[in-house]
């Protein structure tokens, strides 16, 4: 059973930075959201989920996207 609690400003704030970082690297790229998605294999609207800070991707998720959009993992979720 998960115990549901209430997820810290900070990472709710760090969440929507990476959502903003995806949207900005996917649109430096030329890359329609629906090509993303395709690209990393989920769907479209999900990635516009995750780009608006509305959702909390997997470790496996970031490493798809980071993959549709030919950068590490590491490049994807360094926020600094």
């Amino acid at each position: 059973m998960r115990i549901k609690r209430e997820v810290p400003g900070f990472i709710k704030d760090n969440i929507k930075k990476l959502g903003v970082k995806i949207s900005k690297i996917r649109i430096n790229k030329n890359f329609s959201q629906e090509k993303l998605a395709y690209r990393s294999g989920i769907a479209k609207s999900f990635l516009g989920y995750i780009e608006r800070g509305m959702a909390n991707p997997t470790v496996e998720t970031l490493y798809l996207i980071a993959d549709g959009l030919d950068i590490s993992l590491n490049e994807l979720v360094d926020l600094d």
